[in-house]
């Protein structure tokens, strides 16, 4: 038995990556949460005007399917992968495929922040294995496969390159190690973390990653 490739939903990609970064909180019911987004988005909304303050701790990283729906607001980074505004119903949901999609996986807080953590777990799983090595742990971590060598060579040249970069420019990799709540872990080298980073950022927005296979 064989089923057709598609596209997550909105709401099962987030899952998705905050599952593989091990943020997920799994929780079931209780009221909606506020997850980041992007200041102002409220703006134009009157009678009575409204302000967003996005969750702390664990309601941060509770399932897509809890977040918070202001009407036709819709989070962005849901409305980027094709979520309804719920204006009226919805029997099929479409499946786009645009460059702001893969902005939003590169991007959003929640992404960077999921990237990061995913990072630590496969630098604290293989301490003083090669480059080589941990890319192989990632990819199959995020796909279920192994890499091929070429990818092997691609995402290894990726993160000596972002390695050189953040070794030269501290201030910078420590602003995307701090990007979202949660803390870094402590004991990690921050150049070698944010190079993992950038490698994990670029796992998480390949095809495959949010594509059910």
């Amino acid at each position: 038995a064989r089923q057709a490739r598609f596209r997550l939903d909105a709401e099962l990609i987030r899952d998705n990556t905050l599952a593989l970064s091990g943020l997920l909180v799994k929780k079931v019911g209780g009221r909606s949460v506020k997850p980041y987004q992007p200041a102002g988005l409220y703006r134009h909304l009157n009678f009575p005007k409204r302000t967003y303050k996005q969750d702390e701790g664990d309601n941060q990283y509770r399932r897509g399917l809890y977040t918070h729906w202001q009407r036709q607001f819709l989070h962005p980074a849901m409305l980027a992968f094709d979520a309804p505004a719920r204006e009226e119903c919805t029997a099929e949901r479409p499946r786009s495929n645009t460059p702001l999609a893969a902005l939003v996986l590169l991007n959003d807080p929640s992404y960077v922040e999921a990237a990061r953590v995913f990072a630590e777990r496969a630098m604290l799983q293989g301490k003083d294995e090669a480059v080589e090595e941990v890319v192989n742990w990632m990819m199959h971590e995020a796909l279920g496969r192994k890499p091929s060598q070429d990818e092997v060579r691609v995402l290894a040249e990726l993160f000596n390159s972002q390695l050189q970069e953040f070794v030269g420019d501290s201030k910078r990799a420590e602003e995307l190690l701090n990007i979202g709540l949660s803390s870094p872990a402590e004991g990690l080298e921050p150049a070698k973390l944010a190079a993992w980073t950038m490698v994990a950022r670029g796992i998480l927005n390949l095809h495959e990653t949010v594509t059910r296979n």
